[in-house]
């Protein structure tokens, strides 16, 4: 997007809020899952949050999404003296998990329910992030600011589109499962349902931005020396996203029409 071949497109959690603080202009316009989607999955002695002391998970890498849902897990349970390695892709992960070399990894649908299915332990999942408030923009529409002044239109039919996908999840399961089937590869009808069932309660029929979804990014973001904390706490949270382009569609009536 910022080479310029993309005016548009998926986006958001430490990119956004990187790109921002190093002087790129692409901001959030939209988002579709504001909260943590994925999973602290752990072998089945693993009990409770506490028992998590002196502990290996694994996480993809240091500064990706993984990262900061095991900070978030820290930060809501109070729980230190976890170790932290680097896993690698998913398959990796899963693999250092079925080998003992790790006690827990971060990961999310279809493989969540895969692992638990094979008798792992969902010790903190996005259930529990939403039931506690903590947001955090993973999923949504991102623009450049300046290709969007150009193309405002471009812009909304985008989050048009794009909630109109989403509404599909809700009112049609036979299409959102073969879906879901293609491009997460499963063919257990109880993985695809679960995994179906999950998509419902992550995304959202309103895909406002909300601050407090930005927020937690923006400060694991320093913690993690990705940006430079001074200029994070000198730059306001408005700066990450535009609501302008929700804000015209809620008044033109598209959202009340679409769901109801």
């Amino acid at each position: 997007m910022l080479g310029g071949q993309a005016g548009v497109g998926a986006g958001g959690g430490p990119p956004l809020v990187a790109n921002v603080l190093q002087g790129g202009d692409v901001v959030e316009v939209a988002t579709t899952v504001p909260y943590a989607i994925q999973s602290l999955i752990v072998k089945p002695e693993i009990r409770t949050p506490a028992d998590l002391i002196g502990k290996t998970i694994g996480i993809s890498r240091l500064g990706a999404i993984p990262h900061y849902t095991l900070q978030a897990i820290v930060k809501l349970h109070n729980v230190q003296g976890i170790k932290i390695v680097q896993t690698g892709t998913t398959t990796q992960a899963i693999t250092s998990l079925s080998q003992g070399l790790v006690d827990g990894i971060i990961t999310s649908a279809p493989f969540t329910f895969r692992l638990m299915k094979d008798g792992y332990r969902e010790l903190v999942g996005p259930k529990e992030f939403k039931k506690a408030g903590v947001e955090f923009l993973i999923q949504g529409l991102v623009a450049r600011r300046s290709f969007a002044a150009k193309n405002r239109d471009v812009v909304l039919g985008m989050i048009k589109a794009t909630m109109e996908g989403v509404k599909q999840i809700f009112v049609n399961e036979k299409h959102a499962k073969a879906v879901l089937a293609k491009y997460t590869r499963q063919t257990d009808p109880e993985i695809l349902d679960r995994t179906y069932k999950f998509a419902l309660d992550i995304f959202v029929k309103d895909p406002t931005v909300t601050a407090a979804s930005i927020q937690p990014i923006v400060q694991q973001s320093t913690e993690f020396n990705v940006v430079d904390a001074k200029l994070a706490a000198n730059t306001p949270i408005s700066a990450y996203y535009d609501n302008s382009y929700i804000d015209e569609i809620k008044k033109s009536g598209f959202f009340t029409q679409l769901w109801k």
